[in-house]
């Protein structure tokens, strides 16, 4: 346990890497379209940074209402670890999209604005997810000193929301709710906003 504890950021983000040498393998030789490749590449590379997004933002509400609750030394230590592994790839999808499918800016001129805003606001989002990415190590928490740091760190509630809006614009896997990767995404989020809604409850009737 010690050893995990010392070492699982540098797993969390080894992981991450195996995990993207590993879809693109996967993509590339069960699909030969090169379109039809980065298409369904950008659809993982999202899907799984909104997953360890989720993973960041559940430590918070689960271990202040459930002290006890299993593994809490990891998952905390290994937060910032998966909050940069959520960051890492949404810019793959972003890079993806952007590259592969829009050819770079040359493409946003065939865009209508519903999809502009949609891209917009996915840009606005992993901006935001960029700068708390490269804050997310021990000397710059050094350097911000920690109340600020913590409070430039709060804007990934606002990242989260932006990329909300932006996979329900655009995203295949969230246009139909009968989906099952809609619904168990809906399930989650209901978990999620009901531990930080008791959570809010909580520190409010302490103030």
């Amino acid at each position: 346990m010690n050893f995990l504890l010392l070492q699982i950021r540098r797993i969390i983000i080894s992981s991450s890497i195996f995990i993207t040498l590993l879809a693109y393998l996967f993509i590339l030789f069960t699909i030969s379209d090169n379109d039809l490749q980065v298409t369904e590449l950008a659809k993982i590379f999202a899907l799984l940074s909104i997953f360890y997004l989720y993973l960041a933002l559940l430590p918070s509400p689960l271990y202040d209402l459930f002290p006890k609750f299993p593994l809490r030394g990891l998952f905390l230590k290994g937060r910032r670890a998966i909050g940069f592994s959520a960051w890492f790839f949404a810019e793959i999808h972003s890079c993806l999209i952007f590259f592969g499918k829009l050819k770079g800016f040359s493409g946003l001129l065939f865009l209508n604005n519903y999809y502009l805003l949609a891209i917009g606001v996915g840009a606005i989002s992993l901006f935001i997810l960029t700068i708390l990415a490269f804050t997310s190590f021990d000397f710059m928490i050094a350097m911000l000193t920690f109340k600020k740091w913590k409070f430039l760190h709060r804007f990934v509630y606002l990242a989260s929301i932006l990329i909300i809006i932006h996979v329900l614009m655009i995203g295949e896997h969230f246009s139909n709710l009968s989906n099952p990767i809609s619904q168990l995404s809906i399930f989650a989020a209901i978990i999620l906003l009901f531990l930080e809604a008791i959570r809010l409850n909580k520190y409010l009737n302490t103030k």
